[in-house]
């Protein structure tokens, strides 16, 4: 039965990949053209990634916010099991880019293989893990299988199951559940999280709850980079902005320029490959200047690197995280609270649920329903400085109230490292 399976899962998966190929596929060979990255997916690694036979602890993240996150509990289980070699994994190029950057160079850094059967045995082979440690829940079967196949451990940290995922899930639960018993641990994020994930029978033992790691990795944001609250021009951010966003959010910045002469705008797009930003400020008359370039005089910035979001946060009057304002599910909202800014975020925020409630209810953000209401609180917030601070100091104790979830994984991981 199982040959069976993954051997149409393989059929299927294959055809995926081939029809992701025309929008994907200079990603696989990376941008030089190079065949490494694609060797890798498949398992195959070049000599200068050396990994060592025995006591590797395998860490995977998926994208560029979880890998932030989880860095404070690499850190952390590399200075406790010092004797081990730690080996990340990433699935974007770009979080491969940000892994080599913010992590030690003891540290191995890999593409995760694709999720057939035969690359995925041939990385479990070449990495030889003591436990594979998943952040967020990601469902690879043929890497659970093998993984499985070996006795060797998988933990799920930080875990998610939105609603829509979780009505997904539903409708093959059996497989779905087959799957997940894969798994030994799920730590996840929120009480709601972990009630989708036994519904769809994952046995009670295996679920445990803790605080979700963001707050952690923010909270050590706020102590390394210190707020500069004396700047003298007011700052709005337009962060993770989604492509759909793009056209609204750049009349709203036609509007603020218009309405006020001091203030810039820095505008991030989530995904600066996709991104029709320049084009339209073009069309709208806008001027602007790029992060990269040596100048920035003009009053709209736009972010063209990954990773420097957070300067800009740190320095800001408000900011609109994106993804929110279009059904993406919404982009990580925590992050300004770190620096005490206040945070408007729209109602697509199912991703982001339970860090979305605690800022509510705290009085830190504000949701808006559409683009017209997000100009008229940016205009609200620009107004009145004091609202902003008192919001700000509201979004920093949420932070300081919700950090701990490292030390809470790291307990578990002990556990199964020490079994």
């Amino acid at each position: 039965m199982h040959r069976i399976f993954f051997s149409i899962y393989d059929l299927i998966y294959a055809i995926g990949l081939i029809f992701s190929l025309p929008f994907y596929g200079k990603r696989l060979f990376g941008k030089d053209g190079r065949f490494h990255d694609f060797l890798e997916r498949l398992g195959i690694y070049c000599t200068e990634i050396k990994i060592l036979k025995n006591h590797n602890i395998w860490i995977h993240a998926v994208s560029i916010g979880e890998l932030l996150a989880i860095i404070p509990l690499i850190n952390e289980i590399s200075k406790k099991f010092s004797d081990r070699q730690i080996v990340v994994s990433c699935t974007s190029r770009t979080g491969r880019i940000i892994a080599e950057q913010r992590l030690s160079h003891h540290i191995i850094k890999i593409f995760l293989p694709f999720d057939f059967s035969f690359a995925t045995r041939k990385a479990v082979f070449a990495i030889k893990p003591e436990i594979f440690i998943s952040v967020e829940t990601e469902i690879w079967p043929n890497l659970f299988f093998e993984l499985k196949r070996k006795n060797i451990p998988v933990l799920v940290l930080n875990g998610r199951l939105s609603r829509k995922s979780f009505v997904r899930y539903r409708a093959f639960k059996l497989i779905i559940r087959n799957i997940m018993n894969m798994v030994d641990c799920f730590v996840m994020r929120s009480p709601s999280d972990a009630e989708r994930l036994l519904k769809l029978g994952v046995p009670d033992e295996k679920v445990l709850v803790s605080k979700s790691i963001k707050f952690d990795h923010v909270y050590q944001l706020s102590l390394i980079l210190n707020p500069e609250n004396n700047s003298d021009r007011k700052i709005v951010i337009f962060g993770s902005i989604h492509k759909a966003e793009e056209p609204h959010v750049v009349h709203i910045c036609k509007k603020i320029l218009d309405r006020y002469k001091d203030v810039v705008i820095v505008i991030a797009p989530r995904a600066l490959e996709k991104t029709s930003i320049y084009h339209i400020l073009e069309t709208e008359g806008i001027q602007y200047d790029v992060f990269s370039s040596s100048k920035h005089e003009k009053r709209v910035l736009v972010l063209d690197r990954y990773g420097v979001l957070t300067e800009f946060y740190k320095k800001c009057r408000v900011a609109f995280v994106g993804g929110s304002l279009v059904p993406a599910g919404g982009q990580n909202p925590i992050e300004p609270l770190a620096f005490k800014k206040p945070v408007i975020y729209g109602k697509f925020h199912w991703d982001f649920e339970q860090e979305w409630e605690m800022i509510l209810r705290a009085g830190a953000g504000i949701e808006v329903g559409s683009f017209d209401q997000l100009y008229e609180k940016l205009v609200f917030l620009l107004d009145n400085p004091e609202i902003c601070k008192e919001m700000g100091e509201k979004g920093f104790n949420v932070i300081v109230k919700n950090k701990g979830a490292t030390e809470q994984m790291l307990k578990v991981v002990e556990k199964f490292l020490s079994n």
